[in-house]
């Protein structure tokens, strides 16, 4: 019998929906987030985005063995509930059940954090099996980090296979720790965190402030003038320090990083021999990864909450 898994992807500027079939992604299509348009209209064009794309390989919700999904904040291991992330919409609900209202359907929904499920497919199905082939390690005996570096800045780590949640959900939520004392103010309430230095708005800030002119992050880093070489430099320090940190709270076996700003080229350059010369445990070497299985691969997470209809 087929077993039908829709993996959905909850960004603050796209939203991803993918089908899996038997395991393997049958179609995946995107929609703009528009979260201005707050959370009725959201949740309004989810449920249309889930059908449609339910449709378009000949499925229905009754198909469906059930939707997996990616928050971008922090979920509540016990009530489901979002209890924090940089898309204010979401906080203080419980979106399983307001897709199931929504599409007026007992279907079941699984949601988690979004880092956490880059995360988890990189390590099971990207930059995890590429670390096997270098060392032997298998996925399960691996520790993996997983960054994404996008609209905002938020961290999955990886251990024996699994994703580490701790207490209340908000275990490895990396991009809240601050990098800077007394910096930029963040949506958390403090200041200085290092989602305010490391994420694509923060570039696009920068760049607007010093030249007037607005220009997306991953444009800023194909520019030759002297304030965007500036900012360019001053963005791989600042990741090097964050990553530093994180090998001294994690000892990873290597970073995997995703997100829109991870398809910069030059933001790797010479960026591991940078970070092992900084690590605490000296002669250790952190890999740093670009994503492996591409920019779907929150999709693909979100999908394997449904582990047992994945293989």
């Amino acid at each position: 019998m087929e077993k039908t898994i829709l993996g959905l992807d909850i960004g603050g500027t796209k939203i991803e929906a993918a089908i899996f079939i038997n395991g393997r992604v049958s179609t995946r299509a995107r929609i703009p987030t528009k979260r201005e348009l707050g959370h009725q209209s959201v949740i309004e064009r989810i449920k249309d985005h889930i059908i449609k794309t339910l449709a378009s390989v000949g499925k229905t919700l009754n198909d469906c063995q059930g939707i997996g999904v990616g928050l971008p904040g922090t979920i509540d291991p016990l009530t489901s509930v979002m209890i924090n992330g940089n898309s204010e919409i979401f906080i203080n609900r419980n979106f399983s059940q307001d897709l199931k209202s929504i599409l007026n359907s007992n279907i079941e929904v699984r949601c988690a954090n979004d880092a956490n499920l880059f995360a988890l497919a990189e390590v099971h199905r990207g930059a995890g099996l590429k670390f096997q082939e270098e060392t032997g390690l298998s996925p399960s005996q691996q520790i993996g980090v997983g960054i994404i570096l996008g609209t905002g800045n938020g961290g999955g780590l990886i251990i024996n296979g699994e994703a580490y949640i701790g207490r209340h959900g908000g275990g490895a939520e990396v991009g809240h720790h601050v990098l800077y004392q007394n910096g930029r103010p963040c949506y958390c309430g403090r200041l200085g965190c290092a989602e305010q230095y490391l994420c694509g708005p923060s570039i696009e800030a920068s760049y607007k402030e010093q030249t007037g002119e607005s220009l997306m992050a991953t444009e800023v880093f194909k520019k030759s003038s002297e304030e965007a070489i500036t900012i360019q430099k001053q963005y791989q320090k600042d990741l090097i320090e964050f990553l530093t940190n994180l090998c001294t709270l994690f000892d990873p076996d290597y970073f995997v990083l995703g997100g829109g700003i991870s398809t910069i080229d030059k933001i790797y350059e010479g960026l591991e021999e940078k970070l092992w010369s900084q690590v605490f445990v000296k002669g250790t070497r952190p890999k740093v990864y670009q994503h492996q299985i591409g920019d779907s691969a929150g999709v693909l997470g979100a999908a394997m909450l449904f582990k047992e209809h994945m293989n």
